[in-house]
């Protein structure tokens, strides 16, 4: 209630409180952590720990008589140990079972490696978008279509995201096999159809490899385990380390081209050879003690976030005049890491451009022309992708994902969605 914010230490007031519940008719407490200055307490995104609020909760137990439930990044076994030995009343979930509305059966039947994984992303149940001067840049369609999942785009979307069995099964090729191509292949599958999908390198997954790569992204790795084992369970037709040039060979089948993006290249800066592209860094090249990295939008974030986390001193520097100042990012994730960057004091240059990357520094402008040098042993461009695609569209030729339209895993996963059912 507005009145009852918090649950006192001392009996004396945890007595007043329980009395102000029930007198309220209150039967029960659902804990979390957070207000509206600090939002991810309550919707933890992937950066925060699992069970960040039980401690907290477990407290709150001890001084009141009605059931106290916790929610917020729970894990299930935990929050079941916790029930067991009378510490917690019950345990809250919402964002899991947008993902994967049958999860809680999968785990009594022991087919957890089954369960669709939410990745804490924010981009699809609630993604309330703000930056420095922009109150909220999420688009009308979201904000009056809440609850639904970026890696499930049937949930809260029945109406227009549904397996329909196709009436004329049609061997359908796939180039790309990242998240777009899996995708487009599972619901090919489950409506009848025969899809192939062809894939440069040897293992399934493109570029959501790179982005599921930093410590703290377990969740992006199950999701993409559950990518790969939905090809096996499914028995789609698979060709690793094989290269498609030109779609000629497959005649009038229908083509799905989901080749991704390449990275933004600062040809224009001097000494731009000695920047580390992101991908390669998130794919395991080493960089030095003093990391500066060039674009502050999620992608740039969350690599200084990760070499703070490894002990580095990372600086960021962004030419906007804010951190993940984008489109299709929510406020609990994107003022996390703003805050922790603040907390932790990691040098964040807003308004500034690079100017050049030299041997042991890079030199910088900020927006009244002053440059700035910085010491660095290495440096990490992020700043952005341009879509690749190995064809245009046309007819029989389908784009999913970066290659038609940099976006997210969001924009990815519902684009090969409805891909896959234009097919008939």
């Amino acid at each position: 209630g507005e009145q009852f914010t918090e649950v006192g230490r001392d009996m004396e007031e945890s007595e007043k409180a329980v009395k102000y519940l029930q007198d309220a008719g209150y039967d029960m407490l659902n804990c979390d952590n957070g207000t509206y200055d600090a939002w991810y307490w309550a919707h933890p995104p992937v950066y925060m720990p699992e069970n960040c609020n039980l401690e907290d909760v477990e407290h709150i137990k001890q001084f009141v008589r009605i059931p106290v439930v916790c929610a917020g990044r729970m894990n299930p076994k935990t929050a079941a140990e916790s029930i067991a030995a009378g510490r917690l009343d019950g345990a809250g979930f919402a964002r899991q079972f947008l993902a994967d509305q049958e999860w809680v059966t999968k785990m009594m039947e022991d087919r957890e490696e089954e369960i669709r994984p939410c990745i804490l992303c924010h981009n699809g149940c609630f993604n309330m978008c703000h930056y420095k001067g922009v109150p909220n840049d999420q688009e009308l369609s979201d904000s009056l279509h809440l609850s639904r999942c970026a890696v499930n785009a049937e949930t809260m979307q029945w109406d227009r995201h549904f397996i329909e069995k196709t009436k004329n099964p049609r061997r359908v090729y796939i180039i790309g096999g990242g998240i777009g191509g899996m995708e487009a292949a599972r619901v090919l599958k489950l409506r009848g159809h025969d899809p192939v999908i062809y894939e440069k390198n040897n293992v399934l997954g493109g570029t959501f490899i790179p982005a599921s790569a930093e410590s703290y992204k377990g969740k992006l790795r199950e999701l993409l385990a559950w990518y790969r084992r939905q090809m096996k369970e499914l028995d789609v037709e698979v060709h690793l380390g094989k290269e498609i040039d030109s779609v000629e060979k497959f005649g009038d089948a229908p083509v799905i081209i989901a080749t991704g993006s390449v990275p933004r290249v600062m040809k224009n800066i001097p000494g731009h050879e000695r920047m580390i592209e992101a991908c390669d860094y998130l794919n395991g090249r080493d960089v030095g003690e003093r990391v500066v990295v060039i674009g502050g939008g999620l992608t740039g974030s969350e690599i200084a976030y990760e070499l703070a986390l490894q002990g580095k001193r990372p600086v960021i520097v962004e030419m906007k005049n804010d951190l993940v100042a984008q489109k299709g990012v929510c406020l609990a994730n994107s003022s996390y890491l703003r805050e922790w960057f603040e907390l932790h004091e990691v040098p964040v240059y807003l308004e500034t451009k690079l100017k050049e990357v030299k041997e042991h520094s890079v030199i910088c402008t900020d927006k009244t022309g002053k440059e700035i040098e910085i010491p660095c042993d290495s440096v990490i461009g992020s700043v952005g992708y341009l879509p690749n695609p190995l064809e245009r569209k046309g007819k029989n030729i389908y784009l999913v994902g970066d290659c038609e339209q940099v976006g997210n895993l969001r924009s990815v996963v519902w684009g090969a969605y409805e891909t896959a059912m234009k097919i008939c």
